[in-house]
């Protein structure tokens, strides 16, 4: 059976993988040595140093990963996070849209949103930026054909299937479902990202006098 590890000079990637799959190998690969480990959507891209491994003993090494998970999966072991969320109005801007997506009220978005199990299959787009994904059945939540020019940070969108958590304020098209009051990414720190791949994220909702006492955040 062919491997679906697609290789170039110093990078190579393994394709084709769902979701706890991604998070699985990304840990594993940790103890491999590789300079860099990027988890994606459906995919894990690995890096080396060409002066310190060859082009096939880096695909050795990523076969050898890729049949040991698949002999013993590996289990992730991160601490789930909690993120308290705003969905009032004034932070919901497109509620009302995707709930009607969705099939159900916009009175009831919060209290699906927040029962589902998520969990962040990968960042990107912004640094600390957290794409999540659940085991619930959501339909294609198109993007806005009018996208804005100002996201607030802190923000949580919906968009195909994928929950969205914008880290930084400026332009998006992801329909904006409310806000969270932490921090998603501070260059500052230890950890800059808050979030990791294959990390399981709840949502407790809280109202709007609680998110401006925690961030200063006015509508």
């Amino acid at each position: 059976m062919t491997l679906p590890i697609y290789c170039a000079d110093d990078w190579l990637m393994i394709r084709s993988l769902a979701p706890d799959q991604v998070a699985g190998l990304a840990l594993a690969a940790q103890e491999q040595g590789w300079d860099d480990i990027v988890p994606g959507l459906d995919s894990l891209s690995l890096s080396w140093n060409p002066a310190a491994r060859s082009l096939e003993s880096a695909r050795a090494t990523a076969e050898a990963l890729l049949a040991g998970a698949a002999q013993a999966p590996a289990q992730t072991t991160l601490p789930a996070v909690t993120l308290h969320i705003c969905y009032d109005a004034a932070w919901a801007h497109d509620a009302e849209i995707v709930a009607e997506l969705l099939g159900m009220t916009t009175d009831a978005l919060p209290q699906w949103h927040g029962a589902q199990d998520w969990k962040v299959a990968m960042l990107g787009f912004q640094p600390g930026f957290g794409y999540l994904v659940c085991d619930a059945r959501i339909p294609d939540i198109p993007r806005l054909s009018d996208p804005r020019a100002h996201v607030a940070a802190g923000s949580v969108g919906l968009l195909g299937q994928i929950c969205g958590l914008y880290p930084h304020a400026g332009p998006g098209g992801w329909p904006i479902i409310g806000r969270i009051a932490e921090t998603l990414f501070d260059p500052h720190a230890a950890s800059p990202a808050l979030l990791t791949a294959g990390q399981k994220v709840r949502f407790e909702r809280i109202d709007a006098a609680t998110l401006a006492r925690l961030t200063g955040a006015s509508a």
